[in-house]
């Protein structure tokens, strides 16, 4: 039995879609939108796997080259690739294929360098954490390949999307087809599942019940916690798209262009 019911968040995220309909497709939303989710992303993402620069100095090594003291400098290059990939791949956010090539190119961007799959043993976590031990590197051809032709949704509710973009994402990460920035990569992913549903791409919370979202899976096949965790970073991006919205209508000239009006 699932741990967490997500009924009435997946309610409260349609509502909000069919609010923002019509804003998304507004350059003037659209455009800082992806500027800021494509920050916080990049901040948020790096964090997970143990980035210690905050969103502030992402913003400031990103937008104006500045560094600071008590950071080195492999986590400012982190925070530059991974920027580029979610620029090059990602954003403007339009349906498109994961491929393989996509994903190779992912983590080709993000370690900065030519991407393949890995051909070594690897492990995940601690002691502390239960280590887990994802399957054979020579297994891991077949298993993407399957992997990629599995991924497209057929389902067309929200409910649907969101389950089986959680579904997937545990299913990439327990692969874990790369040496490293199989994280990073798998939640560019789950993001490009979510904009090819219609869905906004989102940021994952560092600090919120992301890594025990596997644990709980690993336990008992159970994916509504790692489905609670998407369904926050999507209503954290509606809410983003709203504020905007409400920005544009209060600095809208009168006569210049018609307010949005939410629809019932």
């Amino acid at each position: 039995m699932p741990i967490i019911d997500n009924e009435n968040q997946i309610r409260e995220i349609e509502m909000g879609l069919n609010l923002i309909e019509k804003a998304e497709s507004d350059p003037l939303i659209q455009e800082p939108f992806a500027k800021d989710f494509s920050l916080r992303f990049c901040w948020s993402s790096n964090a997970i796997e143990g980035n210690t620069l905050n969103l502030e100095e992402t913003v400031s090594v990103i937008e104006y080259d500045e560094v600071r003291s008590g950071h080195t400098y492999s986590e400012y290059h982190e925070a530059k690739n991974l920027y580029q990939a979610i620029s090059q791949l990602l954003v403007p956010f339009k349906k498109q294929e994961i491929t393989e090539d996509w994903v190779k190119d992912a983590n080709g961007i993000i370690l900065g360098k030519k991407s393949d799959y890995r051909e070594s043993p690897v492990y995940i976590g601690t002691l502390v954490e239960a280590i887990f031990y994802p399957p054979d590197y020579e297994e891991i051809p077949a298993l993407m390949k399957q992997f990629i032709v599995d991924i497209p949704c057929e389902g067309n509710s929200v409910k649907e999307v969101l389950e089986r973009a959680a579904e997937f994402h545990i299913r990439f990460e327990r692969i874990h087809p790369f040496q490293d920035g199989n994280g990073r990569v798998g939640r560019m992913i789950l993001n490009q599942q979510l904009i090819n549903h219609g869905l906004l791409p989102l940021a994952i919370e560092p600090k919120g019940k992301y890594r025990q979202a596997f644990r709980q899976y690993d336990k008992n096949k159970d994916i509504s916690l790692m489905t609670y965790t998407l369904c926050k970073g999507e209503m954290e991006s509606i809410n983003k798209i709203q504020e905007l919205v409400k920005k544009r209508n209060q600095q809208i000239k009168p006569g210049k262009k018609k307010e949005y009006v939410p629809k019932m």
